[in-house]
């Protein structure tokens, strides 16, 4: 009987790993994740709040991202990309595509220089 009961528990595990295995590969397929490394050309919003904002990379592609809810930059607010568009300092956007199909950008980082 005891045999049954560890046979039992075994497969109920393997079992509840194919379904976590199953679950996290169906949500992993809904969103495309990526980097963008370029200068910042364009914000919009207002003083208070980003809207979207634009990213040129190395090879001429322009990049527009909406900024996701936490989004922080080098650990202030979004509103310090305007700095980058006046600096030209490049930035580095992590970003995932959400179902809309619009860039969020998840995390900005990047160095501006001491002069600005």
């Amino acid at each position: 009987m005891r045999r049954h009961t560890i046979i039992r528990t075994k497969f109920v595990l393997l079992v509840a790993i194919v379904v976590a295995i199953i679950a996290s590969g169906c949500s992993a397929s809904t969103s495309t994740e990526g980097a963008v490394f370029g200068i910042v050309t364009e914000v919009t919003g207002d003083l208070s709040g980003v809207e979207s904002f634009v990213v040129l990379d190395e090879d001429g592609n322009s990049h527009k991202f909406v900024p996701s809810q936490k989004l922080e930059v080098m650990g202030q607010a979004p509103t310090h990309l305007r700095d980058h568009v006046l600096s030209g300092e490049p930035v580095t956007v992590l970003y995932h595509e959400n179902s809309a199909g619009e860039l969020v950008a998840d995390e900005v980082t990047g160095e501006m220089s001491a002069d600005t």
